[in-house]
């Protein structure tokens, strides 16, 4: 909406000279004025890279109005509307009238914040008015339009440069819907309190169309692969039909992307085929009947889809934390379920050997519940079973501790989603895991809902025991139940080690049968070798930590263990 005339003030400093030749006044009653990216106080000064744009475009960044842009007065002339004391009125007229739904005015106020009432004349003389509206001081306000443009200081071409301030704000005038098809010439502004000094730079319109964009409205009813959407459009926009677009990449569609869905009757659609656990972004447009063209796209809307439910094999090894549709919350019980949304699960070493890679619940005060639950599976194929790595280690050390008098560490399923649970397994104060890797199995021969979930429930109880410690779960897998012949062949054969952890040598308690050792870390790299290896293997010279020793027996069958390394 450019302004045919109306400003009172040029409180823009700009081109070659000092600020007081190219400007008429300050903007906040002490002297500081804005600069121009322009402005040198001499040819030989080094130019500035902050200030406001010199073609006067003002592109506003408030998310809530995409795209929206100022056109500011001759930074040569008087740029501004300045109102001074409170009653003081100024009037913007506007080269060329239009009709909007919304005017924007991009202002801000010098030396405290201030409001001004304003009003909206339009071409049959009618009006309506705005009060109240409030205007920030230029430092540290919200809802800026722009920021970081720097001042200067009138009586000594002092500059003053930041990433923030100072700032010019963005307020709206939504108009009445009785008036949105009238054109608008002029728009009165007068101070009506505050200390501040009043600054109107720009009006900008939301301009009046009879084929509107749609408006978004909060998304609807979500599943793992749809979302239900609606929209509403201006009551002087005719639809015919909408068309949609989404996509999985934030990229708006334009008058010549082909729609995903076209001819939609009604003010509401729902999107089908949609992959699980994925972020989309769509956009509607308006099919219209009383224009002759296609409106343009609405404003981006978002939405995630749920998470579907996984067909084993999986696994979970928490390299990324707690696992993609895991959740982790707290609270209640097993009989209740989860009630709260503190996160008392973290990522952490297995065992508290490395930084992360495995799930842990530090248990040591009182009524700390901790839930960390898994994605759905389907398990309707039937002949799965569900095993993970745990142990229990002190709070900050590797070594062994006890659990405390009413601590409780459950494993759960349950086979209608989440909404009731099954206790598997209790670990306690007659069970503590110790220090060193356990494997947990249960075969699922009676668990075959579509809809199972699982968690790991802890819970430090009522009292206040000395014991401090972690609760550890690593690899979590759910898998089919039927053993390969390797994996017979290693439980036939399974070999144990000692002592674990351990400090320079570790034995193995039978050889008569093993073909090689082979020692890697927690990222799989493969560290040492040993052929035809003894009971007593040298490992001194390995950095502290935790490894798997592979071992293969001549058979050609294997087994694995962990061990830690102090």
């Amino acid at each position: 909406m450019p302004v045919v005339s109306g400003y009172t003030a040029d409180v823009i400093a700009n081109g070659i000279g000092s600020s007081m030749t190219s400007t008429t006044i300050d903007v906040d009653g002490v002297s500081f004025a804005f600069v121009a990216k322009d402005f040198q106080l001499t040819a030989a000064s080094t130019p500035i890279t902050y200030g406001i744009p010199v073609n006067g475009t003002i592109n506003s960044v408030v998310a809530s109005t995409p795209g929206l842009s100022f056109q500011l007065g001759d930074l040569s002339a008087n740029n501004s509307l300045r109102l001074a004391t409170t009653g003081e009125t100024g009037t913007l007229v506007f080269a060329l009238p239009k009709a909007a739904f919304k005017l924007y005015l991009l202002s801000t106020s010098g030396s405290g914040t201030s409001t001004v009432s304003a009003t909206v004349t339009f071409a049959d003389n009618t009006t309506q008015v705005f009060s109240g509206i409030a205007l920030s001081d230029w430092y540290n306000g919200s809802n800026f339009a722009i920021q970081g443009i720097g001042r200067i200081n009138r009586t000594n071409d002092v500059l003053e440069a930041s990433a923030s301030n100072p700032r010019l704000y963005q307020s709206v005038l939504n108009i009445d819907a009785a008036n949105v098809t009238k054109p608008i010439q002029s728009i009165t502004i007068a101070k009506s309190g505050g200390t501040g000094i009043s600054n109107i730079f720009a009006i900008s319109a939301d301009a009046f169309t009879d084929c509107s964009a749609p408006t978004l409205q909060p998304v609807g009813t979500l599943s793992s692969n749809s979302a239900q959407v609606s929209w509403t459009i201006p009551p002087t926009t005719t639809a015919a039909s909408y068309d949609l677009y989404y996509s999985t990449t934030n990229t708006p569609p334009t008058s010549t992307t082909t729609p995903n869905m076209t001819g939609i009757t009604g003010t509401s659609t729902t999107i089908g085929s949609l992959s699980s656990s994925t972020t989309y972004y769509y956009w509607v447009r308006t099919n219209c009947t009383t224009a002759t063209s296609q409106s343009g796209w609405s404003v981006g809307g978002t939405f995630t889809t749920l998470c579907g439910a996984m067909v084993p094999p999986y696994t979970n090894d928490f390299t990324a934390f707690p696992g993609n549709c895991w959740a982790n919350v707290s609270g209640g019980t097993p009989a209740t379920g989860s009630t709260g949304t503190s996160q008392y699960w973290i990522a952490d070493g297995f065992l508290n050997v490395t930084g992360t890679g495995s799930a842990r619940i530090n248990l040591y005060s009182v009524n700390r519940a901790g839930w960390l639950k898994t994605v759905p599976f389907d398990l309707s194929a039937g002949g799965y079973r569900v095993k993970f790595d745990y142990g229990v280690t002190e709070y900050s050390t590797t070594a062994a501790s006890p659990m405390g008098s009413d601590d409780i560490v459950q494993f759960l399923v349950s086979n209608d989603g989440g909404s009731t649970w099954t206790v598997l397994q209790t670990w306690d104060v007659n069970n503590t895991p110790s220090n060193t890797s356990t494997t947990y199995s249960y075969d699922l021969t009676s668990n075959t809902s579509p809809n199972t979930v699982f968690a790991v429930y802890g819970n430090d109880g009522a009292v206040n025991d000395a014991p401090d410690y972690n609760f550890y779960v690593d690899n979590f897998i759910v898998e089919s139940a039927q053993l390969s012949t390797s994996e017979v062949n290693g439980n036939k054969k399974a070999v144990s080690i000692h002592p674990n952890p351990f400090k320079d040598v570790l034995y193995i308690s039978d050889t008569r049968d093993l073909k090689s050792v082979s020692v890697t870390d927690v990222s799989g790299r493969l560290v040492k070798t040993i052929d035809n290896p003894t009971k007593e293997i040298n490992l001194s010279t390995l950095n502290s930590g935790l490894y798997l020793i592979n071992i293969q027996f001549k058979d050609g069958s294997r087994s694995t263990v962990k061990a830690i390394k102090q």
